[in-house]
């Protein structure tokens, strides 16, 4: 199931490096048999050496720039207003009406996003609702290579390489990737251990490949496995996930017809996530609550009216040939998953979600750990529209409505500027008249208010009663109203990140194609091995995302002021709410090392630095 280079595939390699930052396997690992020694002796730990390039170093633009410029902007107009310098058509005259329709646009734009996203939960039950079925396995069984990437994963290493050596697979059709690049040592012995005792209690043909240099991050590492790998599938865990034994039984025979041939056109098979934390504080109820919304229902809809989802970066099982085709993993955005699954969309392959089939995993546990995530995530599909968005808009040949939804899918990051923008510019318009609550503060607030609302109480009905049942949990996950009430800490949490997650886009949108890949810190707080105490690790903070949170509690701290001097006592609760909400999770910043209050000074950080990894 391994392969040895050829002098073709080591120049293939080593050009590959150049490009995208994956190793070269040229030299006298790559010239012997994967598993062998050059004297032929057995070998389970790989080295891979990477090949040197000469990069030009350029400097990081100043991303932030634009949204500080329009900060200023922003400030200068409501100094402007609160002193009445503004001058303002009269209400309800033509003038009013454009100036107030110019001014509604963010509002205009948020509330399309959140009618296709209604479309969506409602169509579930139309289309989604039934589990997809799978076909039939043929006579002779796939070849399957699990790889599970992993950086420093001390808290969790042992305990996804014991599971994925439980998985129920013919041995002999079965190898396991070790993707580690760790650099703590101590990460490394765990790692060695672990694969070691899966070798000698369960028999699973498993190797461990370490890179030299980290170059392309996760992607890099995914590379660098799949070309040394002759699998037909290729299934991937990152380490925080735990798969059940059938895992691979379940979503394999989805690339399968009911005769037993293969379908070529699909290219993933992805399962929902699961959660072996979801009790554990209000950030993790809120996080389980988004992740059920999104996997169990939109997922669902998505996989079935549309036949494309794009990869979650774990929990997925790949076609090798379709990775191939598209051109194989990058490093050129955060969300190397999403990346690649857009270009199979533009080579012609489906993908699909399969609800029933589920991998536990944790979700963070501290809001440091969890504010790092998102801003990958958000950085990095807003990158990802540099990338693709003009190939979906205008070379990707679709049926109208099905393109639509694409693009709604790429563009859903835009609600955090748009948001962003609304929020900022609302206090504005309500203290010049230029808002709809000029017949009556009650109609503005139900105007305004109401499609949000509507939305989360929605979704958060569906994917409460969709779920009650999924995990294997106890009475108390299904009692109806302990799960509706997580919408509690999501609407606080939601809005508390809105400052960081528009940071986040403009950093992608503006920034660095080639940003840092900073993991997520995992603590194995939940099912962690038998004496092995949760592990905590230094997350970095970035300064420009705190100054914007800063600006922005102030800005909505002022004109809740001017409005309670104002007796306007519902937009003064309301600024004041949303600021309380900002400052409660910025006082968590370095809660992974323990509780402090917020500031600007960089702690020790676990993302690889990079004199430590380049490229």
């Amino acid at each position: 199931m391994r392969r040895s280079a050829t002098a073709k595939e080591s120049l293939i390699e080593g050009l590959a490096a150049v490009v995208i930052g994956v190793p070269s396997v040229v030299g006298t690992v790559a010239n012997t048999p994967f598993g062998l020694t050059p004297d032929g002796a057995p070998m389970h730990t790989t080295h891979v050496a990477t090949t040197s390039v000469a990069v030009r170093t350029v400097a990081p633009a100043r991303w932030w720039l634009p949204g500080a410029v329009a900060g200023s902007v922003f400030a200068l107009i409501s100094i402007a207003a609160a002193a009445g310098a503004l001058d303002v058509p009269a209400s309800g005259t033509p003038a009013w009406w454009a100036v107030t329709a110019f001014t509604h646009l963010p509002f205009v734009v948020i509330v399309v996003f959140l009618s296709a996203g209604t479309v969506e939960r409602v169509g579930y039950f139309w289309r989604g609702r039934r589990a997809a079925a799978p076909g039939r396995l043929p006579n002779d069984v796939p070849t399957v290579c699990v790889q599970l990437p992993m950086f420093n994963e001390d808290a969790v290493a042992s305990r996804v390489i014991s599971a994925v050596a439980r998985l129920q697979w013919p041995a002999h059709r079965l190898e396991v990737q070790v993707l580690d690049d760790s650099t703590d040592p101590v990460a490394r012995a765990i790692v060695d251990a672990a694969c070691e005792r899966a070798r000698r209690e369960r028999g699973v043909e498993i190797s461990i490949l370490r890179r030299e240099v980290r170059q392309g991050y996760k992607a890099g590492a995914l590379e660098a496995g799949r070309r040394r790998t002759d699998a037909e599938f290729i299934a991937i865990f990152d380490a925080d996930f735990l798969p059940t034994p059938d895992f691979l039984a379940k979503t394999v025979p989805h690339f399968y017809r009911g005769d037993g041939t293969a379908d070529e056109s699909l290219a993933l098979v992805q399962a929902q996530w699961g959660h072996l934390n979801e009790d554990e504080s209000a950030l993790t109820r809120a996080q389980a609550l988004w992740v059920d919304d999104h996997h169990t229902v939109q997922m669902s809809w998505r996989s079935a009216r549309w036949g494309f989802v794009n990869f979650t970066g774990t929990a997925g099982v790949w076609r090798a040939s379709a990775i191939e085709v598209a051109g194989g993993w990058r490093a050129a955005s955060l969300v190397e998953d999403c990346e690649l699954s857009f270009r199979h969309l533009f080579h012609g392959y489906r993908t699909t979600f399969v609800r029933d089939v589920v991998a536990l995993a944790e979700l963070p546990s501290t809001y440091t750990a969890y504010k790092a995530q998102q801003k990958r995530w958000t950085q990095g599909w807003a990158q990802v529209q540099r990338l693709h968005l003009r190939t979906l808009a205008t070379r990707h040949d679709d049926v109208p409505l099905r393109k639509a939804h694409l693009l709604y899918h790429m563009c859903i990051p835009w609600q955090w500027p748009a948001w962003m923008l609304w929020i900022m510019t609302l206090p504005v318009l309500i203290h010049t008249g230029l808002w709809l609550g000029t017949w009556g503060a009650g109609v503005g607030i139900v105007l305004y208010l109401l499609p949000p609302v509507v939305w989360v109480i929605g979704a958060t009905l569906v994917a409460s009663i969709e779920t009650r049942d999924l995990y294997a949990a106890g009475p108390r996950r299904r009692v109806p109203w302990r799960r509706l009430g997580r919408i509690v800490p999501y609407v606080i949490i939601s809005t508390g990140m809105l400052p960081h997650q528009f940071t986040a886009f403009t950093e992608g949108l503006l920034g660095s194609l080639h940003s840092e890949f900073e993991r997520t810190p995992k603590s194995a707080s939940i099912a962690a091995q038998p004496g092995q105490s949760p592990a905590a690790s230094r997350v970095r903070i970035h300064r420009p995302y705190v100054v914007t949170e800063i600006f922005f509690v102030i800005f909505q701290l002022s004109w809740g002021a001017v409005f309670a001097l104002q007796g306007m006592i519902y937009p003064a609760l309301t600024a004041i709410a949303i600021a309380v909400c900002v400052v409660a999770l910025g006082t968590r910043y370095g809660d992974d090392a323990g509780p402090r209050v917020v500031g600007i000074r960089r702690p020790s950080t676990v993302a690889v630095t990079p004199s430590a990894a380049r490229g």
